[in-house]
């Protein structure tokens, strides 16, 4: 009689009172040593004997057990004859090569896993395998170490039935390492496959098929060792080495290939024989895609899925869980890509959902965004100060990561292996030879579905919120490439952490809107500082010197973004204050003025802002040097009123000093300068020196395209400015092409806008200079019509605009709307012009050339 018992290999958890094994290895035995054999189970009690198909491990294994039952196999060899051969130790295995030899018939193919009729691609790396092992036969070890979820296994079974179907003296044997009783089960079924038995009741199954695999008996053979990614299980811990490592086959006839997601693993087990795996090419991801698509119709629309695939950076297992989500819920590829770019909570559940997979083990994480969560928490045993930086980067943006960014973890070498483990995993990946790293978006998703699930994300967000603070660098413009660098991730944090309302959040907001003001993004800095100060007004303390100082930055971004009124608002409180507290010479009391003055001339209040600069200036004369950055700022504004204020000489003198002076100290590029050039230029075109205000235009605006974005704001007022000065010169064609383009970028600012609608009076003004008559009236009508809705009816703009129309109307022979309107002109003109001004007078004899035309 012969007995075979199966044993749990695992624990149950999750049962209230079961902490291990429900059934001992004692109990689970009928303790006949001469009868009975043993062997494990990759599974716990509740698991022995549920099998979801016949596919799965437990299945196979109890299934063979009983065919060799049911055929007499059972039977003791030494009563049969049969032929199987009983080895007694480790010198049997070795001493009895020839008479092994000819009881392996082989070859045996032991792959637990079916083919993958869906498999795509990987063409180089089958053939680097083919070549390493076949060709070549330069290696006996390979490591394939790539991401989780990149495809390693699936292209470690592509190889395994390559060699079955084109090595037919090999034998394969496929052993998963995810953990001991996978790994034993599998040495179990390989000693099966031999017919290896021992007589002693309790030897090692994996020592049996150690030495069968070392002896020549069992001929040519490749073993692959899939997901080998636990160094510790592997290997053994440092202080009980050994591992599965120890039951490894060392022999001239065997090859062994690892996959792995840790490079350490992969260095350790295969020595320089290492090949990385990455995510798919577009190519190849868009085959796999169709091949796993039910219907196929809807991937006609190329540009679409293209995208899908982009979002998933072509990662394999990523393509998988789309399609079996597309073919479950029976939706299209666009509706699916709208929940991924959806909200973070919409993205996580899709990334998160398990999905069945035949060509993946059983019980296996398939869900992309829960596969490295069993690798995160072996960081996590093995290096906690790597699991730090990763919880870290959870935070921030997953692109771009300078490693001064990253918290000071112990000494330069802990920081050092630290990302050396991430890089490893391939969680981190480095830019060349620069100290900036990436991250794979899904594997930044992942990072955040692990600190959430550990209850983690508050303490750590505020950890990261701290460090930025404390690091972050003024805005200075020797710190511009470095704060354009920690801007993503500051602002990627701040984003994040609205549940996090500490004073540290408030003081990176603070520093991040300076920063992007002095970037000149100034809607994203009116935003941050309205966040600084919403936080500022519900926990107000005492330091009113501060609030003050966070107003001023908050209108001072106002005026940037258009909203003037909003600033004029803000800045006449902080000054009315600041008068009372602060003596006149002091910076932030001149600083708040200044910006207030700014704003009155934004408003076309000129004289109000020019006694306000005047006064600025004269301080700022006494107290600072001559090429002081304020001191040159508050009289560069101060000539840009004159110059609304039509005194143009007054203007000039000091532009041209403020130029001469930015020219020696500044960067041609610097935006300082530029402005002080453009302004020079403009004052010149009002005083008819037109061909100097153009060579300096023209040179703005080249700086200006190579360094500035097409709608910056300054860039279009340079560009008007030297479209007009074309159309004074007479360049007619030339200022109808600068127009066109710069009307063509502000029809994204408001209707209203005055910039907007200066382009495109100016415009109007080349058209019917050009003899495009009808164009210039639709433009006039429509500026016309904003105008006498915004401004009153003296101002000069309105008036301006009106005066043109009718002139565009006596052009086109509509005299009488012409002479209703330059009827109009010329009573307001009567009203507050003097009778021998330029203007008044142009309109009247306008007036007159069409009364004669009735």
């Amino acid at each position: 009689m012969k007995i075979h018992s199966f044993q749990e290999a695992r624990g149950i958890s999750g049962v209230k009172g079961f902490h291990g094994k429900v059934v001992d290895e004692f109990s689970s035995k009928v303790d006949l040593p001469s009868h009975e054999t043993a062997e494990s189970i990759d599974a716990d009690h509740m698991q022995m004997a549920r099998c979801s198909k016949k596919a799965d491990q437990q299945y196979r294994v109890i299934s063979q057990v009983l065919r060799q039952f049911i055929h007499g196999r059972s039977i003791d060899d030494h009563e049969t004859g049969a032929r199987e051969f009983i080895l007694t130790n480790r010198e049997a295995a070795l001493g009895k090569g020839k008479e092994l030899q000819s009881a392996a018939s082989g070859p045996y193919y032991c792959i637990p896993l079916h083919r993958n009729d869906r498999f795509t691609g990987r063409n180089a790396l089958l053939d680097q395998l083919k070549e390493a092992f076949f060709i070549k036969k330069e290696s006996q070890k390979l490591a394939v170490v790539g991401l989780g979820g990149v495809g390693k296994t699936q292209a470690a079974l592509q190889f395994a039935y390559w060699v079955q179907d084109n090595q037919p003296d090999y034998s394969v044997f496929w052993v998963p390492a995810q953990s001991d009783g996978s790994f034993e089960q599998a040495y179990t079924e390989i000693a099966r496959q031999f017919d290896i038995r021992s007589d002693k009741n309790n030897e090692d199954s994996k020592e049996m098929v150690q030495c069968y695999l070392n002896s020549k008996a069992a001929g040519k053979w490749l073993l692959i060792i899939d997901n080998a990614d636990d160094a510790d299980l592997f290997f053994g811990p440092s202080d009980k080495p050994g591992g599965m490592n120890r039951y490894l086959p060392e022999s001239n006839d065997g090859l062994i290939l690892f996959t792995t997601r840790s490079r350490d693993v992969a260095i350790a087990a295969a020595g320089s024989d290492v090949i990385d795996l990455h995510e798919m090419n577009p190519e190849e991801a868009t085959s796999f895609l169709e091949k796993a698509l039910i219907r196929k119709q809807i991937l006609q629309n190329k540009t679409m899925l293209e995208e899908l695939l982009q979002e998933l950076t072509y990662l394999p297992l990523a393509i998988a869980q789309a399609a079996a989500y597309i073919n479950r819920n029976q939706i299209s590829v666009e509706k699916y890509l709208g929940l991924l770019q959806g909200t973070e909570q919409n993205m996580v559940g899709l990334l998160s959902r398990e999905f069945h997979d035949g060509t993946r083990y059983p019980g296996s994480q398939n869900a992309i965004a829960t596969t490295w969560l069993v690798s995160f928490e072996q960081i996590q045993k093995s290096d906690s100060t790597a699991a730090d930086l990763l919880s870290f980067v959870s935070c921030i943006e997953p692109k771009a990561i300078p490693q001064s960014l990253l918290p000071n973890q112990g000494s330069d070498e802990e920081m050092e292996n630290a990302i050396g483990t991430l890089c490893g995993y391939a969680f981190l990946v480095r830019r060349g030879d620069d100290e900036v790293f990436d991250m794979h978006s899904l594997v930044h998703v992942a990072t955040r579905v692990w600190i959430h699930k550990h209850n983690r994300t508050q303490e750590v967000t505020v950890r990261v919120l701290g460090r930025l603070e404390a690091i972050f660098p003024s805005e200075d413009r020797e710190n511009r490439n470095l704060w354009r660098e920690y801007l993503p991730h500051a602002l990627r944090v701040l984003e994040g952490s609205e549940e996090c309302q500490v004073e540290e959040r408030y003081k990176l907001f603070y520093r991040v809107g300076r920063c992007l003001n002095a970037d000149r993004r100034f809607k994203e800095a009116v935003r941050v500082f309205e966040e600084a100060y919403a936080w500022k007004r519900r926990h107000a303390s005492q330091d009113t010197r501060s609030q003050l100082k966070l107003e001023h930055c908050l209108a001072s971004a106002y005026i940037d973004d258009r909203r003037i009124k909003e600033a004029i608002e803000i800045l006449e409180h902080v000054v009315a204050i600041q008068n009372k507290t602060l003596a006149e010479e002091d910076k932030n009391r001149l600083d708040s003025e200044h910006e207030l003055a700014r704003a009155y001339l934004e408003d076309r209040r000129i004289k109000e802002a020019i006694e306000i600069f005047e006064h600025v200036v004269t301080i700022r004369k006494k107290t600072l040097e001559e090429e002081d950055h304020d001191r040159l700022i508050s009289e560069h504004e101060l000539a840009s009123a004159y110059l609304n204020d039509e005194r143009i000489k007054e203007a000039i003198e000091i532009f041209e000093h403020t130029v001469a002076i930015r020219k020696k100290i500044l960067a041609k590029e610097d935006h300082s300068r530029l402005t002080s050039e453009h302004e020079l230029a403009r004052a010149y075109l009002q005083n008819n020196r037109v061909s100097e205000a153009i060579i300096i235009l023209e040179h703005v605006t080249a700086v200006d395209a190579k360094i500035l974005t097409e709608e910056d704001r300054d860039r279009l007022a340079s560009e008007h400015a030297l479209g007009r000065a074309y159309l004074d010169n007479g360049q007619v064609s030339e200022a109808i092409v600068m127009l066109e383009h710069v009307v063509s970028i502000r029809k994204t600012l408001a209707e209203e806008d005055c910039n907007r609608l200066a382009s495109e009076h100016l415009l109007a003004e080349a058209y019917l200079q050009n003899n495009r008559v009808s164009e210039a009236i639709i433009i006039l009508e429509h500026v016309t019509s904003i105008r006498k809705k915004t401004l009153s009816e003296t101002d000069d703009n309105r008036l301006s605009s009106e005066y043109k129309l009718g002139r565009a109307y006596l052009d086109n022979g509509q005299v009488s709307e012409a002479i209703i309107m330059l009827e109009h002109v010329t009573a307001v003109d009567a009203k507050i012009l003097d009778v021998d001004d330029d203007d008044r007078i142009a309109s009247q004899e306008l007036l007159m050339k069409a009364y004669t035309m009735l």
